[in-house]
């Protein structure tokens, strides 16, 4: 299984894509940096974090309180 649920660029080379994934077992989201292969596609990078989905309220507060401080 693997569900995107948004994505963004990040430069002409890089996407930054959320989703929730299988690993190992178990379904986890996903937050992860892809990189544009040979053919045009999208390929994952190591670079990104996942985490269980009874972890997804902690993440958004996180991603909440970074944008508060981004706004000062």
């Amino acid at each position: 299984m693997d569900k995107v649920a948004y994505e963004f660029e990040k430069g002409d080379t890089e996407l930054v894509r959320a989703r929730i994934s299988e690993f190992k077992g178990q379904t986890r989201a996903d937050l992860r940096i892809f990189f544009k292969g040979e053919k045009g596609d999208w390929l994952p990078t190591k670079r990104g974090i996942s985490f269980p989905l009874d972890q997804v309220e902690e993440m958004k507060t996180a991603i909440n309180e970074i944008g508060k401080i981004a706004q000062k």
